[in-house]
C-alpha cells in the first residue's frame, strides 16, 4: 500500500511536470505565431516580395542580382536543399501566401517597429517560425498510421519544386492544349495564340530570374506585337490589391473543400494561377516573386483555360495526351511499337476497349499503358482523406487497373486477338499529373477498389491481376531519359515487384542496378512550337 502511494506521487509529479512543460511549450509556440503574424502585419508588401524574390534568386545560382537588393552571409549563397541556410522555395511559396493574406497593422504613435526587409537574417527567422508551426499543426492533428498520407502531401507540396520544368513539358502541353480545338479556344478567348504565349512566357521567365521589379518588356526586336506581350502580362499577373482579395478567397474556398481549417503548409497558393504581382506606380512594374512559377502558368496552367470552355475541349485534349504517350514511346525508343487498340470483343453490342496504349516488342505485347489525363485537385492533394475528397479521380485510377486485368485476362482466354500479349506484360497507370507520390496507402486503396470491379468478371484470375505500375508521365519521361529499352523493361519488372511497392519510377531506376544513360528529349519541339529554332543560345531557354 505504501508503495503504491509512492508510485502515485511519482506518477503525480511526473504528470505534472508533463503538463508543465506541454504549457510552456504552448505559450512558446503562440509566441512565435504572434510573432510569425505580426512580421507580415509591419512589413512593406513591395519590399517584401522584393526580399522573397532576392533570396530566391540568392539561393538559385543569381547571387549576383540578389546583392542590390539585401545583405546575407556568404553561408547564405547555396543551391543545395540541406544546410542551415537553405530556404525552400515552397516555403517561399506559402510566406506569400501569408503576406497575401495577413491584414496589415496600423501605425501607432510611439514606438513602432517595421519589419526589416533588406537583410536574409529577417527572413530566415520567419522561416524558423513557420517550420515551428507547420510541425507542431500536424503533431495536433496527425496519428501515427497518418504517416504515409502527410508523406503524400509533403510529397504533392514539394516534388515540382525539386523536379523544375524544361523542354518535353513545353512540347507535352502545347502538343495536348494547343492545337486543334483547344488551341483555336485559347486564341478566341485571349487574342493570342498558345504559341506566342508560351514564347513570351519563357522570355518573361527569363526576365524576372533577372531583377525583382520589371516594366513591360519591349518585344518589338523579336517581330513580335507589343500588344501580344500585354496579353500575356495580363494572363500573368494581378494587381497587389486584386491578389490579396483573390487569395482570401482561396483559402476560404479552401476551407470548404477540405471541411477543417487551413493548415499553414498547404494553404492554396495565387501565385499558381496569377505568379507575377502588378504594382501601378509612376511606371507599371512587374514582379515574380518565384519566377518558376511564371512557366507552371504557362504549361501545367493551361488546363483551367481549356476547362472554360465546353467539355468537348477536355475530352480532345485527353485524346491528344494519349496520343503524345505513344509518340513519347517510340522517340525514346525506336525498336518498340506504340499502338493505339481497336475495340474488340465477341460481339458488337459486347465489345470494350483496350488500353490507350499497347507497346508491342517484336511480335508481343509486353506493356499496356492506360492513361488518366485527370487533373489532380487541391482537395485531392491536402486534404485528410484524398480517396475521399477527391473521389472521382482515384475511382479513374482504380478504373485504370481494372481495364489493363481485364486486357490481360482477355488476351489470355483469346477474346483480345489482335496481337499477341506476352504473358508477363507490363500494366501501367499513366497519369498527367502525380497522383501517387510517396501514396503507398493510396494505392493499396485503389487496387483494393479494382479488385472490386473485377468480382465482376469471374473469369479474371490471380495472374491476370498482377501488380500494376503508377507512373505521372514526367517521371515517366524522366526514366526513359536515363534507360535504354531493355533496362527500362528490368526497371518495369522490379518496380511491380514487392520490394519497390509504393517507390516512384525514377528512385526504382536508380536504385535497382541498371546502367544509367543520358539522353536528350527525343521529339521535335519546334514542330509544335515553331519559335523554338530562332532560340540558338542555349542560356536563353533558362533552365530548359
Amino acid at each position: 500500500m505504501q508503495n503504491s502511494q509512492i508510485c502515485n506521487k511519482k506518477q503525480y509529479r511526473i504528470d505534472r511536470v508533463a503538463a508543465g512543460m506541454q504549457g510552456t511549450h504552448h505559450y512558446k509556440l503562440k509566441a512565435k505565431k504572434v510573432r510569425y503574424r505580426t512580421w507580415f502585419e509591419r512589413a512593406n508588401d513591395l519590399d517584401c516580395l522584393t526580399l522573397i524574390w532576392s533570396v530566391q534568386a540568392l539561393q538559385s545560382g543569381h547571387e549576383k542580382s540578389a546583392r542590390k537588393f539585401i545583405t546575407y552571409p556568404k553561408e547564405a549563397v547555396t543551391e543545395r536543399m540541406i544546410g542551415e541556410f537553405a530556404i525552400y522555395k515552397w516555403e517561399l511559396e506559402t510566406i506569400v501566401t501569408s503576406l497575401l493574406t495577413i491584414p496589415k497593422d496600423r501605425p501607432r504613435l510611439g514606438k513602432y517597429r517595421y519589419t526589416n526587409l533588406t537583410q536574409f537574417s529577417s527572413l530566415s527567422s520567419l522561416v524558423n517560425y513557420l517550420r515551428d508551426i507547420e510541425n507542431n499543426e500536424y503533431a495536433k492533428t496527425g496519428r501515427a498510421d497518418d504517416i504515409w498520407e502527410e508523406l503524400y502531401r509533403i510529397g504533392q507540396r514539394q516534388f515540382s519544386w525539386q523536379r523544375g520544368y524544361n523542354s518535353e513539358q513545353l512540347y507535352r502541353y502545347a502538343y495536348v492544349y494547343g492545337q486543334g480545338e483547344c488551341g483555336t479556344f485559347f486564341e478566341q478567348q485571349n487574342e493570342i495564340s498558345i504559341s506566342t504565349f508560351l514564347w513570351l512566357s519563357l522570355a518573361l521567365f527569363a526576365l524576372t530570374m533577372e531583377k525583382p521589379w520589371i516594366p513591360a518588356p519591349d518585344v518589338t526586336s523579336l517581330k513580335i506585337r507589343q500588344t501580344d506581350m500585354e496579353k500575356t502580362l495580363a494572363l500573368h499577373s494581378i494587381e497587389l490589391s486584386d491578389a490579396r482579395r483573390k487569395a482570401k478567397e482561396l483559402n476560404d474556398e479552401a476551407v470548404k473543400k477540405l471541411r477543417a481549417p487551413l493548415r499553414m503548409a498547404y494553404m492554396p497558393s495565387l501565385l499558381r494561377q496569377r505568379p507575377i504581382i502588378k504594382n501601378a506606380g509612376l511606371v507599371m512594374t512587374y514582379c515574380a516573386p518565384l519566377p518558376p512559377l511564371v512557366m507552371n502558368r504557362a504549361t501545367a496552367g493551361l488546363y483551367y483555360d481549356i476547362k472554360q470552355g465546353p467539355n468537348k475541349l477536355l475530352t480532345e485534349a485527353n485524346a491528344r495526351f494519349e496520343e503524345y504517350i505513344r509518340k513519347l514511346v517510340e522517340a525514346y525508343h525506336p525498336r518498340l511499337q506504340a499502338l493505339q487498340g481497336q475495340r474488340y470483343g465477341p460481339s458488337k453490342a459486347t465489345e470494350v476497349d483496350p488500353p490507350d496504349c499497347l507497346v508491342k516488342d517484336g511480335e508481343e505485347i509486353t506493356m499496356a499503358i492506360e492513361c488518366k489525363a485527370t487533373k489532380l485537385t487541391f482537395e485531392g492533394q491536402f486534404a485528410e482523406n484524398p480517396t475521399i475528397a477527391a473521389k472521382h479521380g482515384f475511382e479513374q485510377l482504380a478504373k485504370g487497373i481494372f481495364q489493363l486485368w481485364r486486357f490481360f485476362s482477355h488476351g489470355r482466354r483469346g477474346i483480345y486477338r489482335a496481337h499477341t500479349v506476352a504473358p508477363s506484360a507490363h500494366g501501367i497507370v499513366l497519369t498527367m499529373d502525380s497522383w501517387m507520390q510517396m501514396a503507398a496507402k493510396l494505392r493499396e486503396g485503389a487496387l483494393e477498389r479494382a479488385k472490386e470491379l473485377a468480382a465482376a468478371d469471374p473469369q479474371i484470375t490471380g495472374d491476370d491481376m498482377r501488380m500494376v505500375v503508377f507512373v505521372s508521365v514526367q517521371e515517366l519521361n524522366d526514366t526513359f531519359a536515363q534507360t535504354e529499352t531493355d533496362d527500362f523493361m528490368t526497371v518495369l519488372g522490379h518496380a511491380a515487384s514487392e520490394k519497390y511497392r509504393g517507390y516512384g519510377l525514377p528512385e526504382v531506376t536508380r536504385d535497382c542496378g541498371v546502367p544509367l544513360v543520358r539522353k536528350g528529349f527525343p521529339l521535335d519541339v519546334g514542330e509544335i512550337l515553331p519559335w523554338w529554332g530562332q532560340i540558338e543560345d542555349p542560356d536563353d531557354r533558362p533552365f530548359l
